[in-house]
Formats: C-alpha cells, structure tokens, sequence
C-alpha cells in the first residue's frame, strides 16, 4: 500500500465510481489523500461511454479519489492516466500470467490473447475544494465467468485461466496492494511527463501492426495500428493517410 494512501472496504454497492464522486462532491469530509474505495462486488459498475462493467467476488473492483495537484498533474493528463493506470495493472499481472501475452487494448483495457481481463474508467471532476481525479479498475483476478451476462462472456477472461497456480483471496489481496503502489509510481511519473513511461505504453500496444476499425461517431476509420504516442493519441495507417485520433469506440469483430 502506498503511504498516505486510504482504503474504504464496502461490500456490495452499486458503484465505486458513484461513491468516490459522492464523496469528492461533499465538502463537510474532504480527502486529504487519495482515498480507495473497494468494493467486493458492483451491480451497476461503469465502463467507458454507456458501457457496464460485470463483476464478482473473484474480481477487483475499486475507484481512486485523489486530489492531482498533489501528484502534479494537470488537466492535459486526465486522458493519459487510464494509459498509465494500464501500464500499472500489466506490471502486477505479468508475473501471474504463464500462458499467453498480456497487453493494452487502447485506450483503457487490459487483455491477455485478446480477452480483456481489466477496464479503467478515469474522470476528472471540478468540486468544492477543487478539481478531483477519479480512477475506477475493475480486474477479473478469479471471476468465474460462468455466471456472467453472454456478451461478457465472449470478451473477458480473468486471470486465473492463463496461470499455473491457483490465486487465493489473500494473494489477491497483494495483487490489489501491488496495484495501488504501482498506480502511484506511474502516476507521479506521467506528471513529470516520463518518456519511459510513454515508452511503455507504446511497447505494450495491443493494436499496433493490427487491423484496427474505430467508430469515431458518424465516421468509421479502418486501417492498421500505427502505435500510441506519448500524448495518447492512436495512429492509424489507412489508405490514404495517417491518423491520429484521441477518442472513439474500438470496434471488436
């Protein structure tokens, strides 16, 4: 656990998201340091856009509150901290995973042989006391997928298929520990604006060389990945030109 760093332990609640919001909106018990809110299971958790997220017992699930000033990042940030914040779970999980290649699905995904197994949805929002960064993760560690809706199904995956030994509770607990100390790390490296760090995010593209269609809202873009860029932006090589966009729907075959 990094110091100064707080943890709020809840059980089953709609979604940490929500709470860290509530919380960052109430000016009567404001936090002094980034504050976690763990949930052992969410009913309505959010993904990106109108996307839900799906959990379970066996997976983890919490949101960051944290003032950004204090790690020195500035609004220019706020789209390159779920770059960072994948970066971050890649590291904890790498040394779990035996079978297959973990990577970073752009912009906010975590997938091993192209099933995700981690979303992050980051918002920034401007409070009482000043603007607040919220960071929510949801990582499938022991998920039992079985349960899950169809479409969950098809995509996710959690970490356990892809290890040769089992995870138990308390080992997950460190993998959640490990989590928060490299999410610190690599936040306060963006804030410097770190190239290893762009570097990382960059080397651990899932997309890149691969075909990639975006829906960018009236516009569907096809081509193939050209790399992240230290600023985030996706490149895309299509026919007639490079792209770079900064947002958008990855659409999945």
């Amino acid at each position: 656990m990094p110091a100064g760093w707080s943890v709020i332990r809840l059980g089953e609640v709609a979604s940490t998201n929500d709470l860290a919001r509530q919380h960052a909106l109430n000016p009567i018990d404001p936090p002094t340091s980034p504050l976690v809110f763990q949930a052992d299971r969410q009913t309505q958790g959010r993904g990106r856009g109108s996307n839900a997220w799906w959990s379970d017992t066996g997976s983890l699930t919490f949101s960051v509150l944290l003032d950004p000033s204090a790690f020195g990042l500035e609004d220019r940030h706020t789209p390159l901290s779920s770059l960072a914040t994948a970066v971050a779970v890649i590291e904890t999980v790498e040394p779990w995973v035996d079978r297959g290649s973990v990577a970073l699905r752009w912009p906010n995904d975590v997938e091993i042989d192209h099933r995700k197994i981690a979303g992050i949805l980051p918002e920034r929002i401007n409070g009482p006391i000043g603007p607040r960064l919220i960071i929510g993760i949801g990582l499938n560690v022991r998920s039992n997928l079985d349960d899950a809706p169809d479409e969950v199904r098809r995509m996710a995956a959690a970490l356990t298929e892809f290890s040769d030994r089992a995870i138990s509770p308390d080992e997950q607990e460190s993998l959640f520990d490990h989590l928060l100390e490299r999410l610190d790390a690599n936040l306060r490296l963006l804030a410097q604006d770190d190239p290893g760090l762009a570097r990382s995010w960059a080397s651990r593209d899932q997309l890149r060389e691969a075909p990639v269609r975006i829906d960018l809202g009236g516009e569907i873009v096809e081509g193939l990945g050209g790399g992240i860029g230290p600023d985030g932006g996706l490149r895309i090589r299509t026919n007639a030109e490079d792209r770079v966009v900064y947002g958008g729907r990855i659409l999945r075959d």
